[in-house]
């Protein structure tokens, strides 16, 4: 039955088909059309709970990049790209056009960007348009995401490393989110800062 599951999620919802068993799911658990896993390492995995409905294009760029979804979470169209990873709690909804980005990418010394250029246009031909396999991962600050339970982000909110949305916060649409969100709050803005107290 796991195979039939499997071959369906690689034919329906574009999940790489190397990746395929990594993905362990609850009952009851819905993958939006939207719904896509790209991969560097067969060693990643995505964990979902139950009763969730995830429409998000995950992208892993580490080999030990980790994807945890609790119980009832719900992603629309957005992005998750991860070097080290993001874990949701239960209860979370997550509106269209987010993204949730856990490194800066690049170095901030121009000299060592201008080598990540070099490095991505090489890989780009020697491996297939893989333009990462051999990028220069340490000079990249990253660090994981978490999103508490009963917490809500609006539409093309932008979340960045490191940050933790605390226990039933609000992020407002468009927000960028640069810093933790205290629990029971609304963030909004760019920055984001609280605006608003819930309790």
């Amino acid at each position: 039955m796991r195979d039939i599951v499997n071959y369906l999620l690689n034919k329906l919802v574009g999940v790489n088909r190397r990746f395929a068993n990594k993905i362990i799911y609850g009952a009851g658990t819905n993958f939006l059309p939207q719904f896509s896993v790209l991969t560097q390492s067969i060693s990643n995995q995505v964990i979902i709970g139950k009763n969730c409905m995830l429409g998000v294009r995950i992208i892993a760029e580490g080999p030990d990049a980790y994807f945890k979804f609790g119980d009832r979470v719900y992603i629309g169209k957005s992005n998750i790209i991860c070097r080290t990873g993001i874990e949701f709690e239960s209860d979370i909804l997550v509106a269209w056009g987010v993204t949730f980005y856990d490194h800066d990418s690049h170095s901030l010394d121009y000299k060592i960007r201008r080598d990540d250029l070099i490095q991505q246009l090489d890989d780009y031909k020697k491996h297939k348009g893989n333009y990462i396999k051999n990028k220069n991962w340490e000079v990249v600050n990253s660090k994981p995401i978490k999103v508490c339970k009963d917490s809500w982000i609006g539409m093309n909110a932008i979340i960045l490393k490191g940050v933790t949305i605390g226990e039933g916060a609000i992020v407002a649409a468009c927000a960028v989110v640069t810093k933790d969100v205290p629990p029971f709050t609304v963030v909004a803005g760019n920055p984001a800062v609280v605006v608003k107290q819930l309790k």
